[in-house]
């Protein structure tokens, strides 16, 4: 493609690319804590770096990064947007592309939040029960660690934020912005963040009823951020881990778009009728 960014394309070439291709793929992240060895735009760079890598296999277009999402951590330079805020833009965003002629949206987050992502997924859903005009629209939440099982095994190592594999990314497409040394929390609150990485989250209430809403706030002793190994990081393993990404999200994309296109012809839809059993079946 001469263009993959949709903003560089002239009004006159996106119509001429929804002729013939009606995907788009929408990142977003947000200026957040990443310690003291990598920027507060890490997360942007994840989403634009796989976004544009995906798009070049995909053939299609990104639409403008959305740099605003909720992120939890209160160190300086993290920007929190309420999850019902963000996940309201992003519908909006959505139900705008779908007006124009886009009918497969590829939601690519490069920050892993889990309050933002679960808000995300419910709001899109009872979007989509609400506008009929979304109806045909296939729209999937794309995370980068779902896909590349060198991302998914350093979970399980307890390796989470800014560490290996999120400073090995930044080595492997921009090294020039990583810092050279590395710092931690003092090491008892270093290992806590990689036992349990909500940790940093210091919850308190009044009662021990569970009908009171908690209050959060972030733990006064995390002064750094870092949950995990950031001193094991390397570009190849941040090399590898784009690859794994890019092959096994374009082959799972390429064949949801497929399906999507098939149901749209054939009016059957997988009905769900339990969380253990899926039925096919015209509707």
């Amino acid at each position: 493609m001469k263009h993959y960014r949709m903003q560089d394309l002239t009004v006159r070439e996106l119509q001429e690319y929804l002729k013939t291709n009606q995907t788009v793929i929408l990142p977003y992240a947000l200026c957040e804590q990443h310690g003291f060895h990598l920027p507060l735009d890490t997360d942007i760079r994840n989403a634009e770096f796989c976004s544009k890598a995906l798009a070049e296999k995909l053939g299609c277009i990104v639409a403008p990064t959305l740099s605003y999402t909720f992120s939890g951590g209160m160190l300086q330079g993290t920007i929190n947007v309420k999850p019902n805020t963000f996940s309201n833009l992003v519908g909006e965003i959505i139900e705008s592309l779908v007006l124009q002629g886009f009918r497969n949206i590829i939601i690519l987050p490069g920050h892993g939040g889990s309050e933002s992502l679960l808000h995300l997924k419910e709001s899109l859903r009872i979007l989509k029960w609400l506008n009929p005009a979304l109806r045909e629209t296939l729209i999937l939440v794309t995370q980068i660690w779902d896909f590349s099982p060198t991302f998914t095994r350093m979970f399980d190592e307890q390796d989470y934020h800014a560490s290996d594999a999120e400073t090995s990314l930044m080595l492997h497409w921009c090294p020039e912005v990583v810092r050279p040394e590395i710092f931690t929390d003092v090491p008892e609150v270093a290992e806590r963040l990689r036992k349990d990485p909500d940790s940093y989250q210091l919850r308190e209430s009044f009662t021990d009823l569970k009908q009171e809403v908690i209050q959060t706030s972030q733990r006064s002793d995390v002064k750094v951020g870092v949950m995990g190994y950031p001193e094991r990081a390397c570009a190849e393993t941040g090399r590898i881990i784009e690859a794994e990404f890019v092959e096994n999200a374009s082959a799972t994309i390429i064949k949801a778009i497929a399906d999507a296109e098939e149901a749209r012809k054939t009016g059957k839809r997988i009905i769900h009728e339990d969380n253990d059993h899926l039925k096919i079946r015209s509707v």
